[in-house]
């Protein structure tokens, strides 16, 4: 284990929980918990007060301190969850220092003081602007299946923006997320990223500590739970729980770089990620030659391309939907058969599968392509808007202008043409869902409103009191009858207005002398 793991800026006492490497981490208890908040609350009373521009200089120094030391992170998520060398260089260590510079371009923006103009005449000699506040502690209940690059994504804007965090890892790669944590605290103020570690229990223990905002990625009934128990909190709270993406294979495609890509993009992280290709829906004239062209790439893979899977459990549910699916009809055309080798199960292609199956409706989070030959893209897209998630989808095609119109009709939060998923390491972009994928928004300036709220500061310059402040007396009555009247056009009593101001005005000066 590296040596960085010899200290820690995390909190964490009681009963241990095993990793899936079986190296025992502890587990927070629950006055460990509330001291972890407590730390970062008193950090962060300093760290909001810091301008912009050196919070996102303390963090592109950590980004620094990351790529330098990727070799530790790699090696860490290699032991913990069995990722391979180049994912773990491309896919977690290679883009922290980007991902700071990026999103200190829409934080910039997106939070700079803003000026409202005012009607000169209903708000006379007033003015206003609107600041954005950071919320205070941020909690954040993070997956397994990306220890590292899946935290840029809350803890990058939650720190910019001016909060504290606590992190609670997941159970399954705890010392691999815990490491990036450790990198900030090397650079940020004492105590303002926390650590606690532990398993769903701790995470229900965190958002009841004290925290004023919460991020959670994981499955949809941890997700329901997290949502539910936020909003009795009254706390904002950013909820994703997962997806299941299809590909639109269109017959007018490039072929070759359909095969591709949509290989890519569901044997990546051996298909553990919630953005996935699960399911390609294939217009019947191609169908053929597309399956034959994904069996001839996908024999030939070999384990520096193909990781094993993250845990037990997760190869118990690839198992349970490739055999549901083998027992209702689809065909195998390659893959499918678990070899003893440890978690690592082989990537499974399954033709002519239908809703009838498992694989086809629910998360599969495994190296499993099922196929499904259609009629034309109307069909997929019905299919696509019935389904219970709502993350991304692809349309892989020549025309470009038609995919834009079909992507009109996609009832999802991620639409790509020729394309998948790549949009989920753009800061800019908003990365979202509906139904049962969760209605959290992650990166783009929309995902803001989990880590800072709006504070309006309005100045007025008048002298002497307002025309419709008390005392409320026939002046103010036939004031407000002829403003009311003249707006809608009855001018015939205009020509009041001076001489009723003018009473007012008296009034107000006779009764507060």
């Amino acid at each position: 284990m590296p040596e960085v793991l010899a200290k820690t800026n995390g909190v964490h006492a009681g009963h241990d929980t095993p990793a899936a490497n079986g190296v025992a981490v502890g587990s927070s208890d629950g006055d460990a918990i509330h001291r972890a908040v407590a730390a970062s609350r008193a950090a962060q009373e300093h760290w909001r007060l810091q301008p912009v521009e050196s919070r996102i200089a303390a963090l592109q120094r950590a980004a620094k301190q990351m790529l330098r030391r990727r070799a530790e992170a790699i090696e860490l998520a290699r032991s913990e969850m069995g990722k391979v060398e180049a994912e773990g260089l491309f896919n977690e260590t290679l883009g922290p220092l980007d991902a700071v510079g990026a999103w200190g371009r829409v934080v910039r923006r997106a939070t700079a003081r803003r000026r409202v103009g005012l009607n000169p005449i209903s708000f006379a000699h007033k003015s206003a602007y609107v600041d954005s506040v950071p919320r205070g502690v941020v909690g954040v209940i993070a997956p397994w299946n990306f220890p590292v690059a899946g935290l840029y994504r809350p803890l990058f804007p939650a720190l910019m923006t001016g909060n504290g965090v606590v992190l609670k890892p997941s159970e399954y790669t705890p010392r691999t997320s815990e490491w990036l944590a450790l990198r900030l605290a090397e650079e940020l103020p004492d105590g303002l990223v926390q650590t606690v570690h532990g398993d769903g229990h701790v995470g229900a223990q965190l958002i009841d500590a004290g925290i004023d905002a919460c991020v959670f990625t994981g499955s949809p009934r941890s997700g329901h739970a997290v949502r539910v128990r936020c909003a009795e909190r009254g706390i904002p709270s950013s909820i994703e729980m997962g997806g299941k993406d299809a590909a639109i294979v269109l017959a007018d495609c490039d072929l070759s770089r359909s095969v591709a890509g949509i290989t890519h993009w569901t044997l990546s992280n051996a298909g553990q990620a919630c953005g996935a290709i699960e399911i390609a829906y294939v217009e019947q004239k191609i169908a053929n030659e597309f399956v034959e062209r994904m069996r001839s790439a996908w024999i030939r893979l070999t384990r520096e391309s193909v990781a094993p899977l993250g845990n037990q459990r997760q190869l118990d549910v690839v198992r349970s939907q490739v055999d549901d699916a083998r027992a209702k009809g689809a065909r195998v055309v390659c893959g499918g058969t678990y070899g003893g080798d440890g978690l690592f199960y082989p990537p499974t292609l399954l033709d002519g599968c239908d809703e009838r199956m498992s694989v086809m409706k629910d998360e599969t989070f495994g190296p499993v392509l099922a196929i499904e030959r259609i009629e034309g893209a109307t069909e997929a897209i019905r299919k696509i808007n019935r389904s219970r998630y709502g993350l991304g989808a692809s349309i892989w095609t020549s025309d470009l202008a038609r995919a834009r119109r079909l992507a009109e009709r996609l009832d999802v939060g991620v639409v790509n043409v020729n394309n998948h998923s790549f949009t989920g390491a753009i800061p800019s972009l908003p990365w979202s869902g509906t139904r049962d994928t969760g209605f959290g928004v992650a990166n783009g300036p929309e995902s803001l409103a989990t880590f800072v709220r709006p504070r309006v500061t309005a100045v007025d310059s008048s002298e002497g009191p307002e025309l419709y402040w008390m005392p409320y007396d026939d002046t103010l009555r036939d004031l407000g009858e002829t403003l009311a009247d003249a707006q809608i056009g009855r001018i015939a009593g205009a020509w009041k207005l001076p001489l009723l101001m003018r009473r007012r005005i008296k009034t107000l000066r006779n009764f507060f002398r």
